[in-house]
């Protein structure tokens, strides 16, 4: 059985209870492969119970030769789009795809719709029923729902993962899903008061950032640009807590079990990308706005309310959080 699913790196994640269930149901003598981008092998190699990754650069044809060799007797297009739909006609294999819910999410985004999309984790589970396969119960999480992600230990360095009570991830690729500098700072206060120690994680491009936090607070460290995802992962595992945006880091914590509190901006929990299954003292920090529930865009990349792309610009949904929600959180997990 061949997976589909092209991107993105916390979309990819998302493939793990899908693998877990299918092994679940057909054991450890099933192949189960899947097919991304290369820019997110990175998240492909978390997922426990594949059998082996295959990345395109920038189409199929540059693993098809590999793909027909392996003789898949079904494709899972968990990503529905040209790309994946030519695959399914060059393997020409029997293909179940997932109910994408292009038009309620469009409508959830135009106002037009107010009942969430249901979760993309439970559309791709839907896929299976087919073959047998049943989704984890309702009362699960973490783990138990999800099965294990492949971390790296790789992170006990002074200050490092293991001396971290909280991870803050900082930002993301849009510009719609980063935490705003209160928000940060309300955390790291917090984690302060409570004798906590902070990581701050993120990529390249929250370096410089998250550096500058840490240079005022001697209880935080910078791991952004760092670490990759593995030892990212490592790192949640160990936290009593996480805050982050809709980023990778909110599906890592999930699975991990991790008590979360994920901090939207510019996408909301309706859309159907919130944490799955994730601890029960998680929690959804939504902005003070018009239509709290209202998404601005599908992937965080607009604002209804400025057309600017600064992510910190004050008009901006994710700068319309309220610190003290996630203070608050954080002075009953923490303690």
């Amino acid at each position: 059985m061949l997976i589909a699913r092209f991107s993105a790196l916390g979309d990819i994640v998302m493939m793990q209870p899908v693998v877990t269930a299918l092994r679940t149901t057909y054991g450890e003598d099933a192949v189960v492969d899947l097919v991304c981008i290369d820019r997110c092998r990175e998240a492909a190699h978390l997922l426990s119970g594949i059998d082996r990754v295959h990345s395109v650069e920038r189409g199929t044809g540059e693993v098809l030769k590999a793909l027909r060799e392996r003789h898949y007797d079904y494709l899972l297009d968990l990503h529905g789009t040209v790309r994946s739909r030519s695959l399914a006609r060059s393997l020409d294999v029997l293909t179940f795809s997932v109910d994408k819910q292009a038009w309620s999410r469009w409508r959830l985004i135009r106002g037009w719709r107010s009942a969430p999309v249901p979760s993309f984790i439970d559309r791709c589970l839907d896929v299976l029923r087919p073959f047998g396969v049943e989704p984890p119960a309702p009362e699960s999480w973490g783990v138990q729902a999800w099965g294990s992600l492949k971390a790296s230990s790789e992170t006990e360095t002074s200050g490092g993962a293991d001396a971290a009570d909280l991870v803050v991830s900082l930002g993301s690729s849009h510009p719609g899903k980063h935490l705003s500098n209160a928000v940060v700072d309300a955390a790291l206060r917090a984690a302060q008061s409570m004798n906590a120690r902070v990581v701050l994680v993120g990529g390249e491009a929250e370096r410089a950032r998250a550096e500058a936090f840490a240079s005022l607070h001697a209880h935080v460290t910078s791991a952004a640009g760092r670490w990759d995802l593995a030892q990212t992962t490592h790192a949640i595992s160990l936290a009593k807590a996480v805050v982050t945006g809709d980023t990778v880091t909110m599906h890592l914590a999930a699975a991990t079990g991790r008590p979360t509190a994920a901090v939207w901006g510019c996408t909301r929990p309706s859309l159907g990308l919130a944490g799955w299954h994730g601890h029960p003292q998680s929690i959804d920090v939504l902005p003070d706005v018009a239509a709290p529930h209202t998404p601005c865009s599908k992937h965080g990349a607009t604002c209804k309310h400025t057309r600017s792309q600064d992510p910190f610009h004050p008009d901006r949904c994710g700068q319309q959080v309220s610190p003290a929600e996630v203070t608050s959180w954080l002075e009953r997990v923490l303690a």
